[in-house]
């Protein structure tokens, strides 16, 4: 089988390895899709220090199972977790999955053809299938509703999205699934599929003050769209960190920052923040991170539910041998990104 191998300094091959026959408790996938991730970048850009596999954000399909594997079949469509909670620890016994002291973690490897999985609590069986583009949207949309959920975000609040790529764009229409409407999204340019989306929610794009290419500030209307606010506004930051002072005087009282936002650079993760501004506005800032996976049915159900929806979402569909060339493009078109192993060449 094929598998992509990924090292810093934006290195990715390819190499043809042999398959792996699940063990006890084990499964091996087919890969159908694999969405290519900012964190995906960020291994090819910084992170990964020696060759290793990536990509997963994985819609699947069972294609082998070893002895003492029950609750799948050969045939059925999967989607992997990053992590889950392991249920026996005393954490997980008293009902705090968060606090999980032996989390169980998936080896990444979406970018391939074949994957083995070696615990199937990572896996959710998708009934009944939907199409693999769609289901392999599920992993960035548990990142959103773990952000969503820390924040308690309802109907009656006001979304802002600070930033306006991939994670923008299906945030917008999670939000639009769980009853929160007219959004407001800050960013510098209105990427591709954006739009759509902004139209599906009832949506505004404000763009930020930019002089001679460098980001100032958030521009007057932002704060003027905030003001008449009936409920909390809950920003979903995506962006580097480092915009996130721009924005902090146009926000108003009881508003929650819930950052998302990750960069490869070390001084784009830096910034100064006066806490007296936090404190005398009431601003709440909190960061979500989905580990351990909480919501992989509820995400699943969603897109199942909305896929006329979730098919606003433009993506570029593309073989795994024009990997390399993605990862190198280093998201200049900000369009996401599906990797089909099987794609006809």
């Amino acid at each position: 089988m094929k598998i992509a191998l990924v090292k810093k300094d934006n290195r990715v091959r390819l190499e043809k390895v042999d398959i792996s026959a699940p063990g006890f408790g084990e499964v091996l996938l087919r890969i159908d899709a694999c969405g290519v991730c900012g964190s995906d970048y960020l291994e090819a850009t910084a992170w990964a220090q020696e060759w290793k596999r990536f990509g997963h954000e994985i819609a699947a399909t069972v294609s082998v199972i070893g002895p003492g594997v029950e609750g799948f079949t050969v045939g059925d469509q999967v989607v992997l977790a990053l992590s889950v909670a392991c249920g026996k620890c005393s954490a997980c016994l008293s009902g705090n999955p968060r606090r999980c002291s032996a989390l169980i973690m998936a080896e990444q490897g979406g970018f391939g053809e074949y994957l083995l999985v070696k615990d199937t609590r990572l896996l959710f069986k998708v009934e009944p299938p939907f199409p693999a583009d769609l289901a392999a949207f599920t992993e960035p949309a548990t990142v959103v509703l773990d952000a969503f959920h820390l924040a308690g975000l309802g109907p009656e609040d006001k979304l802002v999205v600070v930033g306006g790529g991939f994670i923008a764009c299906i945030s917008l229409l999670i939000a639009k699934a769980l009853g929160v409407m007219d959004p407001l999204v800050l960013s510098r340019t209105a990427h591709p599929g954006l739009n759509n989306c902004l139209k599906a929610t009832n949506g505004q794009h404000i763009c930020w003050q930019v002089i001679d290419g460098e980001t100032i500030a958030a521009p007057e209307s932002f704060g003027q769209n905030l003001s008449g606010s009936l409920g909390r506004v809950v920003v979903l930051h995506t962006a580097p960190v480092k915009f996130m002072p721009l924005y902090l005087e146009r926000l108003p009282y009881d508003s929650i920052i819930v950052n998302l936002g990750l960069s490869g650079a070390d001084e784009d993760n830096q910034v100064r923040i006066d806490a007296a501004r936090l404190i005398f506005k009431r601003i709440q800032l909190m960061s979500a991170f989905p580990v351990p996976c909480l919501y992989l049915a509820e995400a699943v159900s969603l897109i199942q539910k909305n896929q006329e929806v979730f098919s606003l979402l433009e993506t570029e569909k593309v073989g795994l041998e024009q990997l390399p060339e993605v990862i190198m493009s280093k998201r200049n078109s900000k369009r996401k990104v599906l990797i089909f192993p099987f794609k006809a060449k």
